[in-house]
């Protein structure tokens, strides 16, 4: 039985799904699972005290209320906030391109900017694309879409042209901002290209000292407005709702074309404070070494929100992420937290092991974007010193759902994706959307005010991720306790099925990066006639370690089930790789195959 709800407007606008836009204002705070009676509540009325509603009946279900109201405030109004408590103290740094600007400072080139987009002809709704790596263009550009009721679409920098296009044509973007170029990539002219194929893209906005005929320098954007135009943007923003959409990023998923969900100014900004307490980011003055790209979830709510909501520094060690390159920020900066994807904070060791930096402040550290597994939180603790690493879980879709709270015991934080978040359901599911029992592997759903507006202009996937009453189906697999930690396992079609034995990979991962000469394993199946499919194993080793496969089975035999140890083994210097970290695991498999090493999957016929 589900839990009761007051009402689910479904309502279709701009050419886009928009299924649960008001849903989330209005969803229901208790199950009536194992009650003797229905009971309802608003999910973001005040609490006087943190509380988790469960089913009553052993079934995996959470209602953690929360110790504060939501907040009704947007983006471009929680910027205004930080200009005015924090005027003074640096927001952000840019060590590569030596800038450092403050609050107030942050503020008055984002209104700017923000004016002279709107002098282009842009308006309220229109979807705006940050195509680039970490830089102050990239951070103004976002806090000025915010400011002016645009929408923020990022758009990942190592995207070629085919995925350029598809992008802009998919959520029809009017304007793209971008740097000249960064690694390999000339952005004005493949913009340009694009722009032939592309009927919405009316505007190319470089970041750069040359001019392109076809395309507008930024600074030049940025000093467009009049004072009185730029004036007004502030006296503006009563006029965007907190409910109106925020920002379009598109899914990582190896399969299909990507989805863009759709995630509101409320969403983003309540989530980030809730992400900014737990991080513990407003307990004195934090200067944050960031690392993960700005266009990822993760560098939007932890890196430019939650440091506005607690007046933190944010500093980019560089354009994009090199480990050395962010240890000698840390020790320069004197960086007090630092954030990074799993396969960052291995690299980070990596490093640190090498360089042996005399790091003095760093005390706090944050991964999310991917499974890490305990040996890697081991590895941190022994390298850097503190045992305060803290764990996030969240998808695109709805930004973080659990996280890691202050004062979790060591064994909990490193073997959990931490702690249910506030004003947030959960439940975990069978096949058959039934309540498993707590401890019970299943598939994860949540709901709350957290989750996205939808898939812009893709109803048909909008309604299979989102439950008729308001459950966002996330396709992984998870373990929820009645405590309110969880563990994640994995994505639903990454687990291996041999022989009618379920294997999770992140099981066998974590066991085979308890060897001393792993540093880093990627465990998924391939297809065998008899079995159905076999455990493979990628490895990647340590400095100047040395193994066979032969080592790698025997280090698990006896240890785990027979049946997981790998059949495959695989050594790599290097893994393919998303730009935020997470390794391409369908592009391994696929290079096997290719290479006849492993099996290749029958074709449909």
């Amino acid at each position: 039985m589900m839990c009761l709800i007051d009402s689910i407007p479904r309502v279709l606008r701009a050419g886009r799904c928009n299924i649960g836009a008001n849903f989330n204002r209005e969803i229901l705070a208790a199950s009536s699972v194992g009650l003797s009676r229905s009971v309802t509540c608003r999910a973001d009325t005040p609490q006087k005290r943190w509380r988790s509603t469960s089913a009553g009946n052993g079934s995996s279900y959470l209602f953690h209320q929360g110790s504060e109201p939501l907040l009704e405030m947007t983006i471009g109004q929680l910027l205004d906030q930080a200009a005015n408590r924090y005027p003074d103290r640096i927001g952000l740094v840019s060590m590569n391109q030596n800038v450092r600007l403050t609050f107030s400072e942050i503020l008055q080139r984002a209104d700017k900017l923000a004016a002279g987009l709107k002098q282009l002809g842009l308006e309220k709704g229109d979807r705006i694309g940050i195509w680039g790596p970490n830089t102050v263009e990239w951070y103004l550009t976002f806090m000025a879409i915010a400011r002016a009721g645009f929408k923020m679409v990022g758009m990942n920098p190592a995207d070629q042209s085919n995925e350029l296009e598809y992008g802009i044509q998919k959520v029809g973007i009017r304007a793209v901002v971008a740097p000249d170029i960064f690694k390999t990539q000339k952005f004005p002219e493949m913009l340009l290209s694009a722009k032939k194929n592309c009927p919405t893209l009316e505007h190319i906005v470089i970041a750069g000292d040359h001019h392109l005929t076809g395309t507008r320098r930024f600074v030049d954007v940025e000093s467009l407005a009049s004072r009185v135009q730029v004036e007004a943007i502030g006296a503006e923003q009563s006029e965007i709702s907190p409910n109106d959409g925020a920002c379009i990023q598109f899914t990582s998923g190896t399969t299909g074309r990507p989805k863009a969900p759709e995630v509101s100014h409320r969403s983003y900004v309540n989530n980030a404070r809730q992400g900014m307490k737990r991080a513990q980011l407003d307990v004195g003055h934090h200067t944050v070494c960031l690392n993960v790209p700005f266009f990822h979830a993760f560098g939007i709510l932890m890196g430019q929100l939650a440091t506005l909501h607690a007046g933190a520094t944010m500093v980019l060690a560089g354009p994009s992420f090199k480990p050395k390159e962010s240890i000698d920020t840390v020790v320069k900066e004197k960086c007090s937290m630092m954030y990074g994807t799993p396969t960052m904070w291995v690299d980070l060791v990596n490093a640190q092991q090498e360089m042996k930096a005399p790091i003095e402040k760093l005390a706090n550290g944050v991964t999310c974007g991917s499974l890490a597994s305990p040996e890697l939180f081991k590895r941190v603790r022994e390298t850097f010193g503190f045992d305060s690493m803290k764990s996030l879980y969240g998808l695109s879709e709805t930004v973080i759902c659990f996280q890691t709270l202050p004062g979790t015991p060591v064994e909990t934080a490193e073997s959990t994706v931490g702690h249910i978040s506030d004003h947030i359901e959960a439940q975990v599911v069978d096949e058959n959307g039934v309540l498993v029992p707590f401890g019970t592997p299943g598939e994860l759903w949540v709901r709350g005010y957290h989750t996205m507006i939808g898939y812009w202009g893709d109803e048909e996937n909008t309604k299979k991720t989102i439950s008729e009453d308001g459950w966002l189906k996330t396709g992984d697999q998870f373990i929820l306790s009645p405590d309110g930690h969880g563990k994640i396992l994995g994505r639903l079609k990454d687990m291996v099925i041999r022989g009618g034995e379920n294997i999770y990979p992140k099981e066998v991962q974590d066991y085979l990066e308890t060897h001393p000469a792993v540093m880093e394993a990627n465990v998924f199946g391939v297809y065998d006639e008899r079995m159905g499919e076999e455990v493979c194993a990628c490895i990647r080793l340590r400095n100047g370690a040395e193994l066979t496969a032969a080592d790698i089975k025997s280090y698990g035999k006896g240890k785990i089930s027979h049946y997981k140890i790998p059949r495959y083994v695989f050594f790599t210097q290097n893994f393919p790789r998303t730009t935020n970290g997470k390794i391409k695991t369908n592009v391994l498999r696929e290079s096997l195959e290719a290479r006849g090493v492993v099996p290749a999957r029958p074709k449909p016929t």
